[in-house]
């Protein structure tokens, strides 16, 4: 798939100088739920330096023109990275994919990549619009306060978030606009995110990898059950894969000190 669209720098918090780390949130996020991650990982290995990104559309990143293209957000990775080597590159979801697809096209860039519930999938390759977009098109956009927005999420389907991942989504990815607080990533976008989920061809590029891979699941996943699994770690060379018990898709935001603790062992060489 060839990029049709001029890359734009992403926003980013932690050293934007020689970062040790680099993360990339999933769909629909912000750079600042990986504060958790950061904070472990700074706990164990006080020394690493950090960097987290906001995708095209995310956060404090410019919102463009859709379609938002899993290749383009590549893009925007690897030129806003640029310069940079030798990273221990963690991404979540849709961030996995970029990772992995920054890892294949930018060999440079990484020493090694950590890929939380990616999703990389086989082809054929569309755009499609399927329920999660759907369901993110009707999503609430705004609430009366900060408080409103954590109340809500805090007993949802983020209730098995850690306090300060969920307060880092709400503080981070909500603008006040006068009239209480409305979400940075607009539905729309990440609909269309969600929309090109299937439209990439990292699933080819994988083999290209030549970094050393670990893939993180969580146990109680919905969206990477064992056989995903089992075609993943087959299309990988030799990838590391841990299985996180209590666990699901949200799992960085659920057992941050874990994803720490592989952070540190991928530094460490381990």
């Amino acid at each position: 798939m060839t990029s049709t669209s001029t890359p734009v720098r992403l926003s980013g918090e932690g050293s934007s100088s020689d970062p040790d780390v680099v993360f990339v949130h999933a769909t629909g996020f912000c750079k600042e739920v990986w504060r958790p991650v950061v904070s472990s990982l700074r706990e164990q290995r006080p020394e690493t330096r950090t960097l987290a990104l906001d995708l095209r559309g995310h956060g404090d990143s410019p919102r463009v023109r859709p379609p938002y293209r899993w290749d383009l957000m590549t893009d925007d990775v690897v030129l806003t990275m640029e310069g940079a080597s030798g990273l221990i590159g963690v991404g979540h979801s849709c961030g996995g994919a970029v990772i992995a697809r920054a890892a294949a096209l930018a060999p440079e860039l990484f020493s090694s990549i950590i890929l939380i519930e990616p999703i990389i999938l086989p082809p054929p390759y569309s755009r499609a619009n399927i329920p999660l977009a759907r369901a993110a098109q009707r999503r609430r956009n705004r609430f009366a306060s900060r408080e409103a927005a954590y109340e809500r999420f805090a007993s949802g389907p983020m209730a098995t978030w850690k306090p300060d991942a969920l307060a880092g989504y709400v503080d981070f990815g909500f603008i006040d606009d006068g009239e209480g607080v409305a979400i940075k990533c607009e539905p729309e976008v990440e609909a269309d995110v969600f929309r090109e989920g299937s439209n990439h061809d990292t699933w080819d590029l994988v083999p290209d990898i030549s970094v050393p891979v670990t893939i993180i699941s969580g146990e109680r996943s919905d969206t990477h059950t064992q056989p995903f699994l089992d075609a993943l770690h087959q299309q990988f060379d030799n990838p590391t894969m841990v299985a996180i018990p209590e666990t699901g898709h949200f799992l960085p935001m659920e057992r941050p000190d874990v994803v720490a603790s592989l952070v540190v062992d991928a530094l460490e060489g381990g």
